[in-house]
């Protein structure tokens, strides 16, 4: 509780006097310098060793971060209402998507979104501000799936069962052509594994992609997942075990939609936009990704925060993530 007290009281704090303080001691990597409020912010926020949980300890932990995001509001909220609609489908109508609805719409194309969390962690709630602003901003409809979390349910579990819910989208009216997929993280990793999927099997893809800092590269051995392997937010260890609970086994590593950086050249995948951040250990394999798909003649556009970490996305109280949601998400809106 005191915790949160200090976190919430720290956001009140003018950004010049955060970089008063952090001016005495700067992080400076690849000619940058870390975001001076996010340093700060780390600093009070609980740290989790998720390379040290066990199986059994999973939910736990599931729990302790949702209690977490009800206490402590990360996320920037919108100026006006966006309403929600909970729909279950599947064969058993216990797959939840819950619609956003802005005030107002400017397109009738809509968007599939999927959390991230390394396939083990967050829900459709742990995001709920973060879509809640995008679907704002973007003036556009948002379903969020509550896909199967791992290590309960592996790889290709979740792809099939956001597969499933843009089958729901076709039937209730939407086409594909209408429907961009667009996630953090693992939820960024989950929308590409579709667009492969969709593309190997040479059936009608979605309108586009927008993927944020998303996770790639099963092998984990990019330069910047050992410069960045501890310190801002996401770990190496950390990563390197979300796969390990994703994946069924080794052979998973050589599936094109479970390891992006196995794209066929022969495929057409659709129009993408890409997400990084400089202190992140992922960055090195999301620009990689993006250079294969450049490399094979499909629209792709990568949008660099040097100074931002792994995360920054659903922190948009912090004045320079803010600042690059709302960058983003004008050049999300121009494709859309």
């Amino acid at each position: 509780m005191i915790r949160n007290f200090f976190i919430n009281v720290f956001f009140l704090l003018p950004v010049w006097v955060i970089e008063i303080i952090s001016s005495f001691k700067r992080d400076i990597k690849r000619d940058y310098s870390f975001d001076a409020q996010s340093k700060i912010l780390f600093a009070l926020m609980p740290k989790f060793d998720l390379h040290k949980v066990e199986d059994r300890e999973i939910p736990e932990i599931r729990d302790s971060i949702n209690e977490r995001r009800k206490n402590i509001r990360l996320a920037e909220k919108t100026k006006k209402k966006v309403s929600t609609k909970d729909y279950y489908i599947g064969a058993n109508e216990n797959l939840l998507l819950r619609e956003y609805i802005p005030y107002k719409t400017d397109n009738e194309n809509i968007i599939l979104f999927f959390h991230g969390g390394g396939y083990v962690l967050n829900s459709v709630d742990t995001h709920n501000a973060t879509v809640s602003y995008f679907s704002e901003k973007l003036r556009t409809k948002i379903f969020s799936l509550e896909y199967s979390l791992s290590p309960e349910r592996k790889f290709p579990f979740a792809m099939n069962e956001a597969l499933d819910s843009i089958d729901w989208l076709i039937e209730i009216g939407y086409k594909m052509e209408n429907i961009s997929l667009c996630g953090d993280s693992a939820g960024a990793h989950l929308a590409a594994s579709i667009t492969h999927h969709l593309a190997n099997e040479n059936k009608e893809n979605v309108h586009s992609q927008f993927l944020i800092y998303p996770m790639c590269d099963p092998g984990c051995n990019s330069e910047s997942s050992e410069l960045f392997k501890e310190g801002y937010l996401l770990t190496k260890k950390a990563m390197e075990w979300f796969w390990d609970k994703f994946r069924r086994n080794l052979q998973d590593d050589e599936n094109s939609s479970f390891n992006l950086l196995l794209l066929n050249p022969e495929c057409k995948i659709p129009k993408t936009i890409i997400i990084t951040a400089g202190f992140d250990p992922l960055s090195d394999e999301a620009e990689k990704y993006a250079f294969l798909l450049h490399q094979n003649n499909n629209y792709v556009k990568q949008l660099h925060y040097p100074s931002l970490f792994h995360g920054f996305a659903s922190m948009t109280r912090l004045k320079a993530a803010q600042k690059a949601v709302n960058d983003f998400l004008s050049e999300y809106k121009e494709i859309l």
